[in-house]
């Protein structure tokens, strides 16, 4: 988990403003990917389901590529004539 201390400025020795802290903390925090860790473990999901989805995304990737392919060998073919 991500920590932030107060930054102290070296003239004035003030301390940092919370919300300053609090921005690097988020900033933080997103970085490390914790927030996405979090909905990603809110419910439980089977060993079963999770095989699917994986199955379900590997077909939809495979899909957008030929289709991504499909397009730029169309383009080729139409600058080839």
């Amino acid at each position: 988990m991500p920590s932030v201390t107060p930054r102290k400025n070296k003239k004035t020795n003030k301390v940092e403003p919370f919300d300053r802290l609090l921005r690097r903390f988020k900033k933080d925090v997103e970085r490390a990917g914790v927030i996405q860790e979090v909905r990603k473990r809110e419910f439980f999901v089977p060993p079963s389901q999770k095989k699917y989805n994986k199955k379900k995304d590997i077909v939809r990737k495979r899909k957008l590529e030929l289709e991504r392919e499909k397009r730029e060998f169309e383009i080729r073919a139409r600058s080839w004539f």
